[in-house]
């Protein structure tokens, strides 16, 4: 946690705004690149078998959408010395791009470790209504406040085929889930930010039915509750089998939880959200 003085804050700002304009203008681009990908696909296609694709050892899959935030409270330290406040009143509830790679490496049938690497971001400009201590600064009530969230994950997820049958798969497993968080407010001179890196081991459970030659309905899900926090993050999608080795999917997502202890941190996030992977 830090705090700076208005020499320092305007290196700070005047190097800040062009990132946050490069993180829009990637977040379009990763968006219309997907895009372009699945119209690429469909133009090309010749009719394919309705038999079940191989099962191939790696699997690439990039998915995007929107975001919105339902929640986002912070109080930062927890206790009589900070403030909780909505991030949402200065940020808005979104909606913003989001993207999302995942690779699966199946081991054997039963078998499989996933790498998940999950950015999320908001920022925004607002007043609060009240005087706020956020990370050892005070900010006034009715003034422009600029603001950063960043909570990026890194996971790694192992998982064990239990149960098959013709159309159902169920498998369980645990992740290692890594966060890198940051909250950072601005105003007229006034500089905080907070950090925190940290590991959070999850159970995990994935859920397949096949519906039709190609179509498969999934429930995706990570998470795990304790006294100090928690982490949830479920996905309800459809995909279809585009051919042996493309296919792309849709659904919707939300991830939520957060911290109780000397940070208190929770937020509450829903995904519209499309992607595209790649067997091979």
């Amino acid at each position: 946690m830090t705090s700076h003085t208005h020499g320092k804050q305007s290196n700070v700002l005047a190097n800040d705004f062009p990132h946050c304009l490069n993180r829009r203008s990637a977040d379009r681009a990763s968006i219309l690149v997907l895009f372009c990908v699945i119209t690429t696909m469909f133009s090309t296609l010749s009719p394919v078998a309705e038999a079940a694709p191989p099962e191939l050892p790696f699997s690439l899959e990039f998915e995007t959408g929107a975001v919105w935030q339902s929640r986002n409270q912070i109080q930062i330290p927890d206790s009589s010395a900070g403030t909780r406040f909505a991030l949402t009143d200065i940020q808005g509830h979104g909606p913003e791009a989001q993207r999302r790679v995942e690779l699966t490496w199946n081991m054997n049938h039963r078998h499989s470790l996933r790498f998940v690497y999950a950015p999320l971001g908001f920022s925004g400009t607002g007043a609060f209504g009240q005087q706020v201590r956020f990370a050892g600064s005070t900010f006034a009530p009715g003034s422009p406040i600029d603001s950063e969230y960043k909570f990026d994950s890194y996971r790694l997820t192992y998982r064990y085929l239990v149960h098959e049958t013709e159309r159902w798969r169920w498998r369980i497993g645990a992740t290692a889930f890594i966060r890198d968080a940051r909250v950072e407010l601005r105003q007229q001179g006034v500089l905080a930010s907070d950090s925190n890196v940290g590991f959070v081991p999850l159970l995990s459970s994935s859920l397949e039915y096949d519906i039709a030659p190609r179509w498969t309905a999934l429930l995706d899900f990570d998470g795990l509750v304790s006294t100090q926090g928690r982490a949830i993050d479920a996905a309800v999608k459809i995909r279809y089998d585009i051919t042996d080795h493309w296919f792309m999917s849709a659904g919707y997502r939300v991830f939520e939880g957060g911290v109780d202890n000397e940070r208190y941190a929770f937020g509450w996030y829903n995904f519209a959200l499309v992607s595209v992977g790649l067997r091979f």
